[in-house]
């Protein structure tokens, strides 16, 4: 586990190959700095969230993707909707939908780990698939 700065993160995010795919804590957990940093960063790249709440990307170069709309999606011409049950979101994101980055919470580090914080939902399984 390593931390760093915004600025050092921004350059990471920045040198992905594009366009990425990004999976985001959705609910109301989404976590609105580093999803900010990597817009800032990023031109073009598709972002997956479930039930995203208002304030996620809306501009020319980010796709969304969502199983489950929110109303931060609702009526969004560039959403690309993936229906289907909870349960099988997992699966999704391991065979179809595979993330190139996640975004999520975590808790302040103690001794080198960290919990996933407020809101899990399918975040393991995009974990597990982006380490793929």
């Amino acid at each position: 586990m390593r931390i760093i700065t915004d600025g050092k993160l921004g350059a990471v995010l920045a040198g992905i190959p594009g366009p990425p795919r990004v999976v985001a804590s959705g609910n109301f957990a989404t976590p609105w700095r580093v999803l900010g940093l990597l817009d800032a960063a990023i031109g073009e790249y598709r972002l997956y969230v479930l039930n995203a709440q208002p304030g996620v990307p809306d501009r020319p170069g980010v796709r969304l993707e969502t199983s489950f709309v929110g109303v931060g999606m609702r009526g969004r011409s560039q959403l690309d909707y993936f229906p289907g049950r909870l349960s099988l979101v997992p699966r999704l994101l391991t065979e179809t939908l595979p993330p190139d980055v996640v975004l999520l919470h975590t808790s302040t580090p103690i001794h080198g780990t960290v919990s996933l914080g407020i809101e899990v939902n399918v975040l393991p399984a995009a974990i597990e698939a982006v380490r793929g």
